[in-house]
């Protein structure tokens, strides 16, 4: 959805939609106004304190937006916890420039940090980049998970076909059957298999 908004608006459908926390003092009015120039429907606002990662859940927003004077550490909790939990961007304006807040920030998993005021004319690219910033930065942690579960999984099996080797008197080839088949009568992944093998017998005090 939000990755084809360019596309959709072209075509005449839905615009661009964010979520709204205003963080600061007397700069969400003319943000409104702005995003409103721009053709971005605000569909909904959130105070500060609440549950960010809920908000967005319950929102149809493409991306968050944070409006602060300076991000305090409550609010960047909020924005690492609700980065981890949502597929939306978090996008803060702020007039803090300093460079340890915005390094804190992009840590926090903010995904664009805009210092200054923004014209009508760049707020569009500029969400539409973070959007597409987001989920390349998602893909990636998703690839380095399955990679590490992959190598976990690796070790898992040759660990229980290791000990499947020494406790029947089987060859290599015969425990990794037999891995096999019980992963495929349980409908579990080969790694998930072998690591209950390896536990068991940890519990057995045969390994």
């Amino acid at each position: 959805m939000a990755w084809n908004l360019r596309e959709q608006k072209h075509q005449g459908g839905l615009m661009l939609k964010v979520m709204l926390l205003n963080d600061g003092e007397g700069r969400a009015a003319s943000l409104r106004q702005t995003l409103a120039a721009a053709g971005v429907h605000v569909v909904a606002e959130v105070a500060p304190g609440a549950d960010l990662a809920a908000s967005i859940a319950q929102s149809a927003a493409d991306v968050v937006l944070i409006d602060s004077d300076a991000p305090g550490r409550d609010t960047l909790e909020n924005v690492c916890v609700a980065s981890e939990h949502s597929d939306r961007p978090v996008v803060m304006f702020t007039d803090n420039g300093n460079r340890e807040t915005i390094r804190t920030a992009l840590r926090a998993g903010v995904a664009a940090y805009v210092v200054g005021d923004v014209p009508a004319a760049r707020i569009e690219p500029l969400l539409t980049v973070a959007i597409e910033r987001f989920a390349m930065e998602k893909s990636r942690r998703e690839e380095l998970r399955e990679a590490q579960l992959r190598l976990a999984d690796r070790q898992w099996v040759e660990k229980a076909k290791g000990i499947l080797m020494k406790t029947r008197s089987i060859p290599e080839d015969e425990a990794h059957r037999l891995l096999r088949e019980r992963a495929m009568q349980s409908q579990k992944r080969l790694g998930e298999v072998a690591r209950e093998v390896v536990e068991m017998s940890q519990w057995l005090g045969s390994a």
